[in-house]
């Protein structure tokens, strides 16, 4: 398995967010974003994009803020489609009919952690605050994938279902690419051996992605969704890992392990 990890590129305009190199290569619009350049205050300030629910943000800061990062890639915040995530491993296929859902329009009457376009102009934005955020895109065929991986949905395989349902519409995992964005890393994850017994039941390969250090039990979230991508056909060069802890970095990043519940949330955007 070769370094996946490459330090992303960096942008302060308009918005403060980091850009896959391996999906600038590949001339794939897209961004993970960092906590700089959005309007909301207090425990939210600035860039959040969720309503929260300690004191929480206002729907008017939320959706400005969904306007910054959609201008960011040349689009609209009703161009933006949105789940209601609840660690699942359930994953919707939308086009643009779905524009603007969860954003300028209702929410889905379902709860997803992932979503498949084949469509043009359809934004995917997928959240997370310590969580790993996943984008993927078929170079090829122009198919592109998002979804929210915390423990849980990374134990259900929600990478791999994503995968299967970009397979549902053509694509071809030789011609995915994935980018894994800022979230809680190995060195910060501490979890007991009751979720450790949960991976291992799910598939014995996670075994490697736990060590122990001064008697703590770490978990690399990062490496248990690459081993999920490789296993569902993805190249571990056409993987590609910022390699950036939130809970580390509280000048750039929200960490729900940092500060609990009175904190913004990170987004992740990608467009065909």
């Amino acid at each position: 398995m070769v370094d996946i990890i490459e330090r992303f590129s960096e942008y302060e305009t308009p918005i403060s967010h980091i850009k896959s190199p391996l999906f600038e290569r590949h001339g794939v619009k897209h961004l993970f974003t960092r906590r700089r350049g959005g309007v909301s205050e207090g425990v939210y300030e600035s860039l959040n994009f969720a309503c929260g629910t300690v004191s929480p943000d206002s729907a008017e800061n939320v959706l400005e803020n969904h306007r910054r990062a959609a201008a960011a890639l040349g689009m609209r915040a009703e161009d933006i489609c949105k789940s209601y995530q609840t660690h699942s491993s359930a994953v919707l296929t939308v086009g643009r009919a779905e524009r603007g859902t969860g954003v300028t329009k209702p929410p889905f009457d379902t709860d997803a952690d992932g979503l498949v376009t084949a469509e043009e102009g359809v934004v995917l934005s997928v959240r997370g605050a310590d969580c790993v955020t996943v984008l993927l895109c078929d170079v090829r065929r122009g198919i592109c994938g998002a979804c929210h991986s915390g423990w849980r949905g990374t134990a259900g395989r929600i990478a791999a279902r994503t995968v299967e349902a970009m397979k549902a519409l053509g694509a071809d995992p030789k011609d995915i690419i994935a980018a894994i964005g800022p979230s809680a890393r190995s060195c910060c994850y501490n979890v007991n051996e009751e979720l450790e017994r949960a991976f291992l039941a799910a598939d014995s390969n996670f075994a490697g992605c736990f060590t122990r250090r001064e008697g703590k039990l770490f978990l690399d979230l990062q490496k248990a969704v690459s081993l999920t991508l490789m296993k569902s056909g993805l190249s571990d060069a056409n993987i590609s890992d910022c390699g950036e802890c939130t809970v580390c970095d509280s000048i750039n990043y929200f960490s729900h392990r940092r500060s609990g519940a009175a904190r913004g949330t990170l987004s992740a955007f990608i467009v065909l």
